[in-house]
């Protein structure tokens, strides 16, 4: 078995490369090549996913791919690696029937015959959820491929799940051959979510609920798409394959100070553009900080669940309400905010994000948040429901939808004096704020005050 682990493979280890090219490699493949060669023949297949793209997809099609999984199965049954370079689920088929807005795909929609995705050759497809921009990156101590893994400076997306996990059936009903994770193998961002993982073949008992190493198994292994260059990244991977590049005897010290020719001269502009690369550099790091932090706004218009409580917690700050507090316990408002100038101790926040409209019952809770904070502070408090309904569909074309009310909703808000204030209004409202408008806090607080049913203008 070709080792991935820990040391390099053995130089006889043969390694092919599939979306990419790179010296180092026994064989690179292109995705357009046809046929493409017999794929089990190699120790390591090394996947480059990051090339697949949808045209690639969908010109290459369902058949010629699911032709190379049974190749990738056998090999991990039979103790071979296949290392693939991740990139967020793609699908190819009949996108009448998917939501091509979505973060996320679910995964029964790899079961569906018609649909293929760039995870269509192996035995397992990923699921994958689409994230701002991170940087905490925690790998395994003992990860195969922890050079790699080092040097993946950030992450857009990470591994939501993987399926099917039943990779060969047996003689019996009960036992199956099933990929299962490689303890040691992880690499997650800070909130656990996995960004890479390593699968191998075991055989489980579901009648005496055992699971035991596969005899021949080998590895699937999944790494986080690189973040340097690809050669080089590619060639960190082949390197742990045993697929270095030859040995060169380093210079001497005394060599290096040696300029014939215009080797000086060389040297000194290299200097001269390191100088200004590092400035450049300093300031695309200060302005992509400052981007990320002005299009984490945007989770206001397509996320739900705590990332659209951050969201709308930023947007009030952002809006002049610096004393917003965070809560979000399962027995409390999402936030709450001080309603000074106005006859309300408290506004309370509840947000919820919907596929489709929003649901009466998150109006009800809104309203026990607003009645529990009351009872606490003894004075009226402001119930503030946020919803992002139809947050799927692209925003502004959507924008009508989204802030439209059901009647017996609306009819319930007005009941229960709750303001209504879409997630897509207060978008537009940061959106003005950040393009220079003052934002007037007393001004807000009491439109906010005066409302019941839906305020379609916060500023």
């Amino acid at each position: 078995m070709p080792k991935a682990a820990g040391d390099a493979g053995p130089p006889d280890c043969s390694v092919w490369l599939l979306g990419n090219s790179h010296p180092n490699a026994d064989r690179s493949i292109a995705w357009d090549a046809d046929p493409f060669p017999n794929l089990g023949d190699p120790d390591v297949l090394l996947v480059d996913l990051t090339t697949l793209t949808l045209p690639v997809l969908e010109r290459i099609g369902r058949a010629k791919l699911g032709q190379v999984q049974p190749l990738i199965r056998d090999k991990i049954l039979n103790r071979g690696i296949v290392v693939v370079l991740t990139q967020p689920l793609l699908l190819a088929g009949p996108f009448h029937l998917l939501d091509k807005s979505a973060s996320s795909i679910p995964l029964s929609y790899l079961n569906d015959p018609l649909v293929h995705s760039n995870y269509q050759i192996f035995p397992t497809r990923l699921a994958t959820k689409g994230v701002p921009t991170g940087k905490a990156i925690v790998v395994d101590r003992g990860h195969d491929f922890k050079g790699y893994a080092d040097n993946v400076r950030e992450f857009s997306f990470y591994i939501e799940g993987y399926h099917p996990r039943i990779v060969l059936e047996t003689d019996t009903t009960s036992t199956k051959i099933e990929l299962a994770a490689v303890d040691g193998q992880g690499i997650r961002d800070n909130s656990g979510h996995a960004l890479g993982l390593t699968l191998t073949a075991v055989v489980v008992d579901h009648y005496n609920g055992t699971s035991d190493p596969y005899e021949n198994a080998g590895r699937l292994v999944f790494l986080p798409p690189p973040t340097e260059s690809t050669g080089v990244a590619i060639g960190r991977i082949l390197s742990a394959c045993g697929k270095s590049t030859p040995h060169t005897e380093a210079p001497p010290a005394w060599a290096k100070r040696l300029s014939p020719g215009p080797a000086g001269e060389y040297r000194a502009r290299i200097a001269e553009l390191e100088a200004r690369k590092a400035e450049i550099q300093g300031g695309i790091d200060d302005l992509t900080s400052r981007h990320d932090g002005i299009m984490a706004h945007c989770r206001l218009v397509y996320s739900d669940g705590p990332e659209l409580e951050d969201a709308v917690v930023e947007a009030f700050r952002a809006l002049g309400f610096d004393d917003i507090e965070r809560m979000g316990n399962a027995d409390e408002e999402d936030a709450s905010f001080a309603m000074g100038g106005t006859r309300y101790s408290r506004g309370v926040i509840e947000a919820k994000g919907a596929g489709k409209g929003s649901q009466l019952q998150h109006i009800l809770q809104c309203s026990m948040w607003a009645e529990k904070r009351a009872a606490i502070e003894g004075r009226p408090s402001k119930g503030i429901f946020v919803p992002n309904q139809h947050r799927h569909k692209p925003y502004p074309e959507s924008s009508e939808i989204r802030t439209k009310i059901e009647p017996n909703q609306l009819e319930h808000a007005e009941l229960k004096d709750i303001c209504i204030v879409p997630s897509c209004v207060l978008f537009e409202a940061v959106d003005r704020v950040l393009g220079g408008e003052t934002p007037d806090r007393a001004g807000i607080a009491g439109r906010i005050a005066a409302t019941r049913g839906v305020l379609t203008d916060v500023l």
